[in-house]
């Protein structure tokens, strides 16, 4: 069985040292510039945090955050200004607004450590009938 290496940070497994230390550094370079109040420029593969939606009338849809890999990185328009979207593997039907999340990446951290984002549906009748 072939030797792997974990990112210290995210828990993914690389096939190399090499890649697992870039893991680490790319993931403290993009934490460490959202806890100074910038917004760093993203690309696919950067592992951020998402925070968790859970609803009262369609809990199918209920998302637990934490962790999340950056599947894609477009640009859109939020009340007419410019803004940058992203979609991530683990919720790969939802558009997150990076700026916004950027904000928020301290107090997600804090809140999910090492646990990756997932779907979580609660599909009791009472939480699906709106």
């Amino acid at each position: 069985m072939p030797e792997t290496y974990q990112c210290e940070e995210t828990g993914r497994t690389f096939t190399t040292a090499d890649e697992a230390h870039a893991s680490e550094t790319r993931f403290r370079e993009i934490q460490d510039a959202c806890a100074g109040g910038r917004v760093p420029e993203l690309r696919q593969g950067d592992v951020i945090y998402i925070g968790t939606e859970l609803y009262l009338g369609h809990g199918r849809d209920d998302f637990r955050g934490g962790l999340a890999e950056v599947s894609e990185v477009q640009e859109g328009k939020s009340k007419g200004q410019p803004v940058l979207y992203i979609r991530v593997v683990q919720q790969p039907d939802t558009l997150h607004n990076w700026r916004y999340l950027a904000a928020e990446q301290k107090k997600l951290r804090a809140g999910h450590g090492k646990d990756w984002a997932h779907a979580d549906p609660d599909y009791r009748a009472e939480f699906n009938d709106w």
